[in-house]
């Protein structure tokens, strides 16, 4: 294990309890910040002593976090003062948010749209809305908790985090999508001892006792009493459905099952005799990443998908059964060329296309992931 200086662990502590706590985007910044680091630290570019990521990733996790926030019938304040009939006290992007959770709310909801945002497919009609959305949300967080965050400690704007002006311009017709949101949204930097902090520890900084548990508090009494901090958790921790994706998979490995009348199962390489018996896992358990990406979407045998339950695969597992995950890749690729390209561009490679040697990276990206997951996270080693 690296070493790290714990004084960072202590300093982000601090931040939680003495930083100012008007509104709740200093809690979302820096759940955002913990996710991203164990998430995609394969996308961190390390210049002397600090680490930038993709701004958009930050942005896309506020999209997460604060969409069952905005679309809820119950209305959850997230600074002090702020009411339901308030158009003057109010965070920044409500309005613009509210325009897209209404649109959406017969439309499928939460799920529906992060499956347009991902394939970029969000209609017409709302694009200008949620164009400006993405635009208020970096605004947002550049300019308020990435520049006050840590002032209790360092007394000067930007002590934690720095926005890099990085941003490339966006091509003319580019729609706005998780491509889009991440490769034209420039990049924010912080220290690489406080990125270990975060890969190792951070899952302690953001459990319920922490930031998810606070900002539940928070809003519960930001709003009088008038909801409580249960179900405020509930409602902060609702994600995407996996139900579509993984039917979307299903219908490709029943088509494959179809012309071939069998199919290896992914990870014990038996035949799936019969489509009762499939099921579809995912390689890195959803409970663990809440990753719905095709290509940790594999067909297995119902009886061996109940031995791994939530563990992760091995990475000498990951090594041994590597020819069946790449078949099942490129049976994706084949049906969902740009959408899978782009999921396991973002999610693995680090890739911008699809480039020779491409698979071989991905393999040694998954095995990489799994190894942090069990040696670091401390989740269970699976194979059989």
């Amino acid at each position: 294990m690296e070493s790290f200086d714990l004084q960072n662990f202590k300093t982000i502590n601090a931040i939680i309890e003495r930083d100012s706590k008007d509104t709740t985007y200093k809690f979302a910044l820096l759940r955002g910040v913990i996710e991203i680091s164990q998430e995609y630290q394969h996308l961190g570019k390390e210049a002397g002593d600090f680490i930038s990521l993709p701004l958009g990733l930050l942005i896309e996790k506020w999209l997460l976090y604060y969409y069952p926030i905005i679309e809820s019938q119950d209305f959850l304040p997230q600074m002090h003062g702020e009411k339901a009939d308030s158009t003057q006290k109010r965070i920044s992007f409500r309005p613009l948010f509210k325009k897209v959770t209404d649109y959406y709310a017969g439309k499928g909801g939460l799920s529906f749209f992060y499956n347009d945002y991902v394939n970029g497919s969000v209609p017409p009609e709302i694009s200008p809305a949620f164009g400006a959305l993405i635009a208020k949300l970096k605004t947002t967080i550049t300019s308020m908790p990435m520049k006050h965050l840590g002032r209790s400690q360092g007394h000067r704007d930007f002590s934690i985090f720095s926005y890099n002006h990085d941003a490339r311009r966006i091509p003319a017709g580019t729609p706005v999508d998780q491509e889009s949101v991440v490769h034209y949204s420039g990049t924010f930097s912080f220290r690489n001892d406080l990125f270990l902090v975060f890969q190792y520890l951070g899952s302690f900084i953001s459990g319920d006792d922490s930031l998810v548990y606070q900002w539940a508090e928070f809003t519960s009494k930001a709003s009088g009493g008038a909801v409580d901090a249960a179900s405020v958790m509930e409602t902060l921790r609702i994600l995407p459905e996996t139900s579509r994706a993984v039917n979307e998979a299903r219908q490709v490995y029943m088509k494959l099952f179809q012309n071939c009348h069998a199919i290896e199962c992914v990870w014990s390489g038996k035949p799936i005799n019969d489509i009762a018996m499939l099921h579809v896992d995912h390689m890195i358990p959803f409970s663990v990443w809440k990753n719905n990406n095709l290509w940790n979407l594999l067909p297995a045998l119902e009886s061996v998908n109940g031995k791994k339950r939530d563990r992760i695969p091995s990475p000498a597992f990951i090594d041994k059964r590597s020819d069946a995950i790449v078949t099942y890749w490129d049976s994706m690729y084949d049906v969902y060329p740009k959408r899978f390209s782009r999921e396991i561009n973002l999610a693995l490679t680090g890739l911008h296309e699809k480039m020779t040697g491409w698979l071989d990276v991905a393999l040694e990206r998954l095995g990489e992931k799994c190894d942090y997951l069990i040696e670091v996270r401390g989740f269970e080693a699976w194979s059989l």
